[in-house]
């Protein structure tokens, strides 16, 4: 018994991650949360409640002399098990707010205060730590990115937030235009779902992950300058409400693969500017020192090989 308890107390949650609700309500010994505790999209979830109900089935057909030591409860009646006191609002097992005790036995489809927290977290732009340099490009950990160079961060209740990258911004340059899908339109990843424009040229851009668009950065519209000036915060495009969010995370880079990813990319970037736009591209050049005179043809063709349109 000693043994057991030793192994489970060795099962300690990362830094930076959260345990799943069945673990917090003691259903199940160890599992992190990988959904931004968006429970109804959740793939792990569905499975332990058809787990339950199937056991559900099993009691009525074949009745047990104890069932509670052979019933696995749902998280949700675990926890309403529990004291009043110790019923967590899922905003405070995520850190959003600092005590709050759930008043409406987790139907959070009915609770006003989860309606308030969405209506003004969905729009609220979670802060981000100094990004990492990497190659004379700036990457912000804690975001995946796609080989077109928009990235995606997963936030409150599963939603996704889609912006640029500090890289593409670059290339760039200074635009003119955003244009972004309406709200409620259906986007999937790997296709061309905004457009950018400068100075009359326009490029399309890839979305990083499948999903609903449910809010827009309408400050970004009016001044598509903020991608340049924050393309990690205040230059953030659209959020998502993902229709596949793990099967989408995994066709993007993440942590070290982002960092080679970048890097590779800078270096493919100097190797065509020192072959075709005959730059000496050397430690000291930029990227705004090649793209600097680019117009047209030129501009287009660049910008569209790493955007990858």
């Amino acid at each position: 018994m000693g043994s057991k308890t030793n192994r489970e107390s060795m099962k300690i949650v990362p830094p930076g991650k959260k345990k799943c609700v069945w673990m917090e309500a003691g259903v199940v010994s160890y599992k992190l949360c990988d959904n931004n505790f968006d429970c109804p999209t959740c793939v792990y979830d569905h499975a332990m409640q058809a787990k339950v109900a199937r056991q559900k089935e099993t009691m009525v057909a074949v009745p047990v002399e104890s069932p509670a030591e052979k019933f696995t409860a749902t998280w949700v009646d675990k926890m309403m098990l529990l004291p009043a006191s110790r019923r967590k609002c899922r905003y405070m097992i995520t850190g959003e707010v600092g005590r709050k005790i759930c008043p409406n036995a987790y139907e959070c489809g009915t609770c006003s205060f989860d309606r308030m927290m969405q209506a003004r977290l969905q729009a609220e732009v979670l802060p981000v730590p100094a990004p990492s340099q990497v190659a004379g490009f700036e990457l912000a950990d804690g975001f995946y990115y796609h080989e077109g160079h928009t990235w995606a961060r997963p936030e409150y209740g599963g939603r996704v937030r889609v912006g640029l990258d500090d890289f593409a911004q670059k290339l760039l340059g200074s635009l003119t235009k955003i244009e972004t899908p309406d709200i409620g339109h259906e986007v999937k990843q790997g296709m061309a779902e905004f457009r950018i424009r400068r100075n009359g040229e326009a490029v399309q851009v890839l979305c990083p992950v499948d999903g609903i668009v449910s809010h827009i950065n309408h400050k970004l519209l009016d001044h598509p300058g903020l991608i340049n000036e924050s393309p990690y915060e205040k230059g953030w495009v659209f959020v998502i409400e993902p229709t596949n969010l793990k099967k989408s995370l995994k066709g993007l880079y993440y942590g070290e693969e982002a960092h080679k990813y970048l890097s590779d990319e800078r270096e493919k970037l100097f190797a065509m500017a020192n072959d075709d736009l005959r730059v000496a591209a050397d430690g000291g050049v930029s990227v705004e020192d090649i793209l600097e005179d680019l117009k047209g043809e030129d501009w287009s063709r660049i910008v569209k090989t790493f955007l990858k349109t």
